[in-house]
């Protein structure tokens, strides 16, 4: 048996931070290999010794972390002359079973980088308000005291709800104690969802609006945003932010994973004429739209909501418009429409957990591009 730590240079796990740090271990023929949920540059990584130099910008928390690995790793070895241990033990013995914080066993799971992952942000929810517990010192009047502060800040119950799901799950996979974040009713009121109706749409679309020139937001972007949103099939804005010409169109349709919490589900929706009148407006591939050259995506789309509104206010809509709406009225349009919700599921990227999918394939291109055509078809459009 072979452990070793080392950083992991293939091109397709390179990020902004460099490559992953990596556990790699190799027993009876067999190979594994174990994110850390650290980083590195290539340039800030000593090979010799599987620890960063004195430049990485993490030094002093990434080698004490790493000393702990490799006093794990020599338990194990330990362990291993004993009594042979499997891949799956030996895994349990480095990152989970000699965890005693509950925060630091699931960043081990899930890495530092999740920053899409509901559990990530479950996790540093809950370790903002109690940093550094034990799994022994987690109770369930703690959990229950926790719920409790969000819902009086103001949080949305479904957010919490889903919080506490995660957080329940994650303690489940890490500890064999009693678990703290089970049967806690929260209570969630039924909530219509705002959309725009077929009016709303095509006032959106005819209008002429202010535009920003050397600007990626202001009145007539923020309207091409969330209709660009509609027209590709009720996407959500953080999947606009990201959609790239050479990496996600092809043949005049836009793939990606639609990543929600920990589902990833593939769509391939068309790209439809309305939608190229916008992008064409656009100079900035490789990027659909600007929206990457904001420092903050997420408070971009944050503010997007809060001031498409003021601008659009003298078009008379029936809702506020919001960056989620886009999507919330593509799927009321495909039910006023009697557009099955088997193929919009397919076009918006929802799962399908019916019995009857289990056993069938993706309805044909054709017929999902036929439905998503006859969802956004807007009387007396012009642009």
């Amino acid at each position: 048996m072979k452990i070793h730590i080392k950083l992991n240079k293939r091109k397709q796990k390179q990020t902004a931070e460099g490559s992953p740090i990596v556990v790699y271990v190799t027993q009876n023929y067999k190979e594994r290999e174990w994110a850390t949920g650290y980083f590195s540059q290539e340039k800030h990584w000593n090979t010799q010794l599987s620890i960063p130099t004195r430049k990485h910008p993490k030094y002093y928390l990434l080698l004490d972390y790493l000393q702990i690995l490799k006093d794990r790793i020599i338990k194990v070895h330990r362990k291993n002359e004993q009594s042979r241990l499997t891949l799956d033990e030996i895994k349990k013995l480095i990152f989970n079973k000699e965890y005693s914080i509950f925060y630091e066993a699931v960043i081990a799971i899930i890495g530092k980088n999740a920053f899409d992952d509901t559990r990530y942000s479950a996790i540093n929810a809950f370790n903002d308000r109690y940093n550094g517990y034990s799994f022994q010192e987690i109770n369930r009047q703690m959990v229950s005291k926790w719920i409790k502060e969000r819902l009086i800040e103001g949080k949305k119950p479904s957010g919490v709800d889903s919080y506490v799901r995660s957080l329940r799950k994650l303690w489940n996979d890490l500890s064999d104690l009693e678990n703290p974040f089970r049967s806690h009713k929260i209570e969630i009121p039924e909530k219509i969802q705002p959309v725009s109706t077929s009016e709303d749409l095509q006032k959106l679309a005819n209008a002429k609006l202010k535009s920003r020139k050397n600007s990626i937001s202001g009145p007539e972007h923020y309207r091409n945003y969330w209709l660009l949103m509609f027209y590709l099939g009720g996407i959500d804005p953080e999947v606009l932010i990201k959609l790239r010409y050479d990496e996600h169109v092809h043949n005049n349709r836009i793939n990606f994973n639609r990543n929600k919490g920990q589902s990833k589900t593939a769509c391939s929706n068309l790209i439809p004429d309305q939608a190229w009148v916008i992008l064409k407006q656009y100079n900035c591939k490789p990027y659909l739209v600007p929206i990457y050259q904001s420092k903050n995506t997420k408070e971009f789309i944050k503010n997007m909501s809060a001031r498409i509104n003021e601008y659009l206010k003298g078009l008379e809509l029936s809702v506020r418009i919001r960056s989620k709406s886009a999507r919330h009225t593509f799927i009321n349009l495909a039910q006023q429409k009697l557009v099955d919700e088997r193929i919009t599921a397919q076009i918006v990227g929802h799962k399908r957990k019916t019995t009857t999918s289990l056993y069938s394939n993706d309805f044909p291109k054709e017929v999902q591009d036929e439905a998503h055509l006859r969802i956004i078809n807007l009387e007396k459009q012009r642009y």
